[in-house]
Formats: C-alpha cells, structure tokens, sequence
C-alpha cells in the first residue's frame, strides 16, 4: 500500500479548466463532419442531445463525488451504490474508455501533424502518448498548467471560427433535417457523445483538489454548460460555411471552415490548435485511467496490483507506475487504432459506465434515504428521495445507446 496521500494543490480554476478541457477535445475536430452526414442542418440540435444527457448524468456525478472525493471516481461511486463486486467489473468498462480513446486520439495527432511536418504516424502516435505520460508523472499542477495552456489555445480556435462565420449564420436553415430527418438527429447525438466524455476523467482528480465536496461540483457542472454553448456555436458556424455533406467529406473539417474564411494561413492555425486539442485529451485520459488503476489497486487484495499503488514524483506524490501502465497499453492500441471506428466502440463502454453511476446514485438514495446532507451537493427534483433527472438519464442514455449501436449496424462511423 501507498504511504504517502495524492497531493491536494487543484483549485476551483484547475478543476474547471480540466473539465473543459476534457471536453473539449479531439473529438470535435475529428467527429463532427461525420455527425453533420447523419444530422444534416439539425447538427446543432443533436450537440444538444448529447449535451443534455451528459449533464443529467453529471448530476450524478456532482452527488457522488461531493460525497465521495476519491481518485477512483466511477468505480467508487458503483461500489457504494451497488457493490464492489459490480464495480470491480465495471472497473474494466472504464479502463478500456480510459485507453481506447486516447489511443485513437493519437492517431488523429499523428494525422494532424503530418500536415505540417512528415513524420512517419507510428513515431508521432509513440510520441506525443510519453510526451502527455511525462506530464502526468511530473504531478498534477504541472499536467494542469498544461492543460490549462492548451484549453486557452483549443478555445480561441473555436472562437476565431465562430467570429469569422457569425456573418454567415443568417443564411442557415436551422431547422432543415438531413434525409433520415429525427433517426440522423438521434444518431448524430449518439456519435457526437463521445467529444462530450469528460466528467469521468475529471472526478478522479477529487482527492488532489482543495475543498473537493464544494469545487468539484461545481466544476462538473459549470464545465458541461460551458462547452454546450461552445458546441452549439462551432455547429452553427460550420453549416453556415459548408452544406452538411460537403461538412462530411472534409478532412479536418475545422481547419477547412476557418481555410475558406481566411485562407491557408488560417488553416494552419487551426492545425496547431487541433495538435493542442488532441494532446490535452490525451493527457486527460492518461491521468484520469491512472487514478482509477491507483484506487482499484489500493482497495484490491491482489498482492501484484499493488505495485500501482506507489506515489512518487517530482516535488509532488504520483502514481508513476499505474501512468506508465496506461501509456504502454495506450501505445498499444494506438499503433494498430482507427478514430472513426473507436468513437463509437468507446461509446458503448461511455453509456454502460454511464448508465451504471445513474442506478448506482437511484440504488444509493433508496439505501440512505435518512441521513444527513450538510455541505453536500444533492440532486434536485426528487420524488421519495429518488431523483427525477437520475431516472431521465437512464432512460435517455439506453435511447443513445440504441442508435449508438444502429451507427454500428449502418456502418455510419
């Protein structure tokens, strides 16, 4: 076992900035032409969906974590509304989004970065992974000033795409579905889930925060709502320069919006600021995977897991060994990934480990319906202590799940 404790040096700022940063990631740069093919002018309103069921079950999280500020995030959430045995299982569900993910996001840093130096994919994939790896073992408040730099750069990219576009949003009809009309709507939310998974990674890092039952919350919250606003606009500004398929056809499709506005200049700009995008997600998901490694090895008996368990650092307690762990198996993947095929694999272990907090948070309010809720942050709108919102996230995730699935099916990633 570990003697030494996560250091707690994030603020409220850190937090937010990591949770929109965690959000706003690769995914938007590299889904959102695919999704505007099944959406069509609606692409606006399937970010929405999406949106809105990630905040319901960000609710669940805010509860959770204000009550249990633990690196381990969902895992600890499931076994103290479910069970540990559950939770053990579903360890693995997150583990594998944890993994799969930042590994297919490499691969489209590989891509961006090829189009400014040629650097053969397997180096780039190899490098960037350590690059974020070595960010992580150096400790969270130098991962989060890195973070924080990106996030800044990622966002006054989509900004200059939304200034440049505003011009141009007169022109388009905001309510002209695609050909498969609601069916694309449902199913470009579904596909677009995957640039909205960011909350899982963001309450593992409860117990290196200052005052986490108060910022983390809040931060859940406040970063979810944020980036709606965000997505929504880039939707917008990008259908008001190209008609969803020709959207759907672009390589880079940001880079090509901001291109025709602004000419090759522009979308080099746009390149570098995907290249911070994808890195940060990267990043994210190293860090948030290791923690969950940390505190499944921690609450394990498995005498060979414990290893995961040392903390060591440069000036601050890290779990280097469980870091190192995911950057290899990340690699792994990476070297043989595919970003269109992973968003939607991803997803289907996002919606189970999803769907599993929300019984979990129904299952844990029926367990303790008497007790008390001082400097704790409740769900609100609940009928015999069983929140409402929980239940519409359930039932709105397995609707996301289905079409997720139909993608599969359809062969529309």
């Amino acid at each position: 076992m570990a003697k030494n404790k996560l250091s707690r040096s994030l603020n409220f700022y850190d937090i937010l900035m990591f949770g929109v940063g965690g959000i706003v990631g690769a995914g938007i740069y590299a889904i959102i032409g695919q999704a505007a093919g099944l959406s069509g002018n609606m692409l606006w309103l399937s970010f929405t969906i999406a949106a809105i069921v990630a905040l319901l079950t960000a609710l669940s999280y805010a509860e959770f974590v204000s009550r249990f500020p633990d690196a381990g995030g969902s895992f600890e959430y499931i076994k103290h509304g479910i069970g540990e045995k559950t939770a053990l299982v579903m360890s693995i569900f997150m583990a594998f989004t944890g993994i799969i993910a930042p590994a297919a996001i490499a691969i489209s840093f590989a891509e961006y970065l090829n189009r400014l130096v040629e650097i053969p994919h397997w180096i780039a994939i190899i490098g960037i992974i350590i690059l974020m790896s070595m960010f992580n073992i150096l400790g969270s408040k130098q991962s989060s000033y890195y973070n924080t730099i990106a996030t800044i750069v990622t966002l006054l990219g989509l900004g200059t795409v939304v200034i440049f576009t505003i011009p141009d949003w007169s022109t388009l009809e905001l309510f002209k579905m695609g050909e498969s009309g609601i069916t694309g709507v449902l199913s470009g939310s579904a596909l677009i889930f995957f640039s909205y998974v960011g909350f899982e990674d963001l309450v593992k890092m409860a117990e290196e925060t200052k005052n986490p039952k108060k910022n983390m919350p809040r931060g859940v919250l406040m970063s979810g709502i944020i980036v709606l606003i965000i997505y929504v606009a880039i939707a917008i500004s990008s259908l008001s320069t190209f008609s969803a398929i020709e959207l759907s056809e672009k390589e880079g499709p940001l880079a090509a919006v901001i291109e025709s506005q602004w000419g090759q200049i522009g979308g080099i700009i746009l390149v570098v600021v995907a290249l911070f995008a994808t890195s940060k997600t990267i990043l994210s998901n190293i860090l948030g995977t290791s923690r969950l490694l940390y505190d499944v090895a921690r609450d394990s008996e498995i005498k060979w897991l414990k290893k995961f368990t040392t903390l060591e650092g440069f000036g601050q307690n890290t779990p280097n060994y469980a870091i190192a762990a995911i950057a290899l198996t990340t690699i792994a993947f990476g070297l043989i990934g595919d970003l269109k095929i992973v968003a939607s694999i991803s997803n289907i272990f996002v919606f189970s480990v999803f769907g599993m907090v929300n019984i979990s948070m129904v299952r844990y309010r029926m367990k303790y319906k008497e007790q008390s809720e001082k400097d704790i942050f409740k769900i609100p709108l609940n009928y015999n202590n069983i929140p409402i919102p929980t239940l519409l996230a359930i039932a709105s995730i397995l609707v996301l799940f289905g079409f997720n699935i139909y993608n599969l099916y359809q062969g529309n990633t």
